[in-house]
């Protein structure tokens, strides 16, 4: 368990992490533009990565961190394709990506106790890293 600095107590509900290949979406987006990208992200994903000085680049960060949040979330026997569109990561700021759950990965994060997901990449030369932790509410019988 987490004990914020206002005195709330966070548990961790789950750690996921994934790499991409940048090379791949440096492909799509050769072959199909931004069109190639719609069956992943949504359209303010799309402008963002498009606005990007390395679309490629972006697209590949953020396709690590949907893989590595739906990871942190658990999925365990989850037997559907994976809810591409109804995870969102958005630059809030530079270098502060934000996450927001819709559709079946909200439902599976509600079941989990989850009520952040924080998640951070980082770019290499032919590779994006990401890593997402799942924190909820700390819940009675949770160890310290």
């Amino acid at each position: 368990m987490l004990t914020k600095s206002d005195g709330s107590v966070m548990s961790l509900q789950g750690v996921g992490i994934d790499i991409a290949d940048i090379r791949r979406f440096a492909r799509l987006l050769g072959t199909r533009g931004s069109g190639g990208a719609v069956r992943w992200f949504t359209d303010a994903e799309i402008a963002q990565c498009m606005a990007a000085a390395a679309p490629a680049t972006a697209f590949a960060m953020r396709y690590a961190a949907k893989e590595a949040v739906w990871k942190a979330l658990g999925p365990g026997e989850w037997s559907g394709p994976l809810p591409w569109r109804g995870i969102t990561v958005l630059e809030e700021a530079p270098g502060s990506l934000s996450v927001s759950l819709e559709g079946p990965a909200a439902d599976l994060a509600a079941l989990a106790g989850v009520t952040v997901v924080r998640v951070t990449t980082v770019p290499g030369p032919w590779m994006a890293i990401a890593t997402a932790v799942a924190e909820g509410a700390a819940r009675r019988g949770d160890d310290a």
